[in-house]
């Protein structure tokens, strides 16, 4: 998933449904969204007020709340009610899609090839990811750490029971790999920057060693969209530019309110980060040669057994450039 290092934050919103006030005016719609932390586009555009200046043209404002690290919880409560869009990687996606979602996929962005794979200490025996044969590799279940690990062994012609999976909560892997209790560990880039930086890992195999198809989702509540797609729209166009412009000048998007503390980005972190995010591209409509690779997704999860039934992605995807214009 690409979901850089304090830099582009897992976006959660939820939008009350607006309906008309006393006098007969329509309620101005409240999109409630994850704090951004200390940097991204969306980090700038709570500094700046530009989120809520765009969806003041749709008669929407943004109220920040709220903070989500990974994608399945999301879902769930997208699912429960309570939120209204999501981001999180393709991987996570389809598992919660196979659960009867209440969301569509509006919007992608491509694999983070460069932010995301496998590392290990940088003084272990493990020179290659056919080596990972007999030893342990920490994962998360279901998402981008399982299906990383997973792609590799199938790339680099692995078989699957030779590598030991240890299913860890991805906030809680630091301190095992650490310490040495596990030989390496499948992950992302909010984790990895640190891994590298922190706990001196170097990066075994990265997502285009490992030929990734681990796309970035954008993800909307079905009310939303049939009730207000046109905040869903305006959202995909502040997204879309917002991580364009993030990807051309990184280091403007780091430390947006502090420059010190836990919360920033600093030395070696720093120039990772940079580097990373500059290998990246943009947000986008989804298209179907994007439908095509989810459905790949969705049936190489099936085929290690992370899902137990086929899954038909395109029946949860919208097209973000005709919301507003024709039922979806």
């Amino acid at each position: 998933m690409r979901k850089l290092l304090l830099a582009v934050p897992l976006v959660l919103l939820t939008a009350a449904c607006g309906g008309t006030t006393a006098t007969g005016a329509r309620e101005q719609v409240v999109v409630r969204m994850a704090d951004p932390g200390n940097s991204g586009f969306l980090a700038v555009a709570k500094k700046d007020g530009s989120l809520d200046a765009a969806l003041a043209k749709v008669n929407a404002k943004v109220k920040w709340a709220g903070d989500f690290s990974v994608f399945a919880p999301a879902a769930q409560a997208i699912n429960a009610g309570s939120l209204d869009v999501a981001t999180g990687s393709i991987t996570a996606g389809v598992t919660a899609l196979a659960v009867k979602p209440s969301f569509k996929i509006f919007a992608t962005v491509p694999p983070d090839l460069a932010g995301e794979g496998i590392v290990v200490k940088t003084g272990s025996p493990i020179k290659s990811v056919a080596d990972l044969a007999g030893h342990s590799v920490a994962v998360g279940h279901g998402g981008t750490s399982e299906y990383l690990l997973l792609k590799a062994l199938q790339t680099f012609k692995v078989p699957v029971d030779k590598v030991k999976r240890v299913y860890l909560p991805p906030p809680q892997t630091a301190p095992v790999f650490g310490s040495g209790k596990v030989d390496a560990w499948s992950t992302f880039s909010t984790f990895l920057i640190p891994a590298v930086t922190d706990l001196d890992a170097r990066i075994l195999a990265d997502g285009e060693a490992i030929k990734s198809d681990n796309y970035v989702i954008y993800v909307a509540a079905n009310k939303l969209l049939d009730e207000h797609p046109e905040v869903v729209k305006t959202l995909f166009g502040f997204i879309r530019e917002g991580s364009a412009k993030e990807i051309a000048d990184p280091a403007a998007y780091l430390n947006v309110f502090t420059q010190a503390g836990p919360q920033a980005v600093q030395g070696a972190q720093k120039n990772l980060v940079v580097d990373i995010q500059k290998k990246g591209k943009p947000a986008q409509a989804v298209t179907a040669t994007e439908i095509a690779k989810y459905q790949d997704m969705a049936k190489f999860f099936l085929d290690q057994k992370v899902l137990t039934a086929p899954l038909d992605v395109s029946q949860h995807v919208v097209d973000v450039t005709t919301l507003g214009n024709t039922k979806q």
